[in-house]
């Protein structure tokens, strides 16, 4: 059977790609949305047993918003001069969604174990699980050719090693894919982004800078093109809002009417969609 992997011309450390096509590690640093200058105050808050980090901010004008990241945090974000009373005032009336959204959480993590990286394994890609095939061949260079609906990779038994690898593939994938879709509903809105960058980004799929940089997160391409597109119209249209208001979502209805039944989904099966 013919190798679907290109022969190495002679012997090298295990793991390492060949010059010139090295791809960096990935950060795991989590970009913020909001800068250092506009962040005034950031402290940690009690109420109804409920603790929560409190983001006052003098950017923010009127809007209350609350996160819950993907460890459990709860994070407030409010303008700088508006009355604790008021922040806890809505802290308590989102108490039931809170924990709610904490009961699901947690059972969507214990129901989800890190991948070892072993042949057998799932891995997502828009939206298709595919089996994995790990081998390891030192004639051969190491890393991912996805083939027939499953991935193939070349890398020794090393965890952290077939992480970095699956990593570097999803990565290319996702500059490929997503710079084709910005392309697509740039021509169609009119609208002209500052650049786009690919990130290692866990808490959220995307984001759009004061310049209109987008950065999306390797793993959106995990998800459904569907899916996908939403969260690139998300983020482009920050292009000309950039909140979440109602003007903001009215923009988001008129490309993707379904939008709020996508951005469920992907609040729902963002578990299935990281290494």
């Amino acid at each position: 059977m013919k190798s679907i992997f290109a022969r190495r011309p002679g012997a090298a450390p295990f793991g390492e790609l060949p010059r010139g096509q090295r791809t960096a590690k990935p950060s795991l640093h989590f970009p913020s949305r909001i800068s250092p200058g506009n962040v005034v105050v950031l402290r940690s808050v009690n109420a109804m047993d409920i603790q929560y980090s409190l983001i006052r901010s003098r950017k923010r004008k009127k809007t209350l918003s609350l996160q819950i990241g993907s460890r459990s945090e709860i994070t407030v974000q409010a303008p700088y001069h508006m009355p604790a009373a008021e922040i806890q005032r809505f802290v308590k009336e989102k108490q039931a969604w809170i924990e709610k959204s904490l009961r699901r959480q947690a059972l969507q993590q214990a129901s989800h174990s890190k991948k070892a990286c072993e042949t057998g394994e799932q891995f997502y890609y828009l939206g298709e699980a595919c089996p994995l095939e790990a081998f390891f061949d030192p004639l051969e260079y190491p890393g991912v050719v996805f083939r027939d609906h499953r991935f193939f990779l070349n890398c020794p038994a090393d965890r952290k090693l077939r992480k970095y690898f699956l990593t570097a593939w999803y990565r290319k994938q996702a500059r490929r894919h997503l710079t084709q879709r910005v392309d697509f509903y740039s021509r169609l809105l009119g609208l002209t982004p500052g650049g786009i960058r690919i990130t290692s980004a866990e808490k959220r799929w995307g984001s759009c800078s004061e310049k209109n940089h987008l950065s999306f997160a390797f793993r959106l391409i995990m998800a459904p093109p569907q899916m996908v597109d939403y969260v690139v119209v998300h983020e482009m249209m920050h292009i000309r809002e950039k909140n979440h208001s109602s003007k903001f979502w009215s923009l988001v209805l008129e490309v993707i009417p379904d939008y709020q039944t996508r951005r469920l989904w992907l609040r729902e099966h963002q578990q299935h969609f990281d290494l």
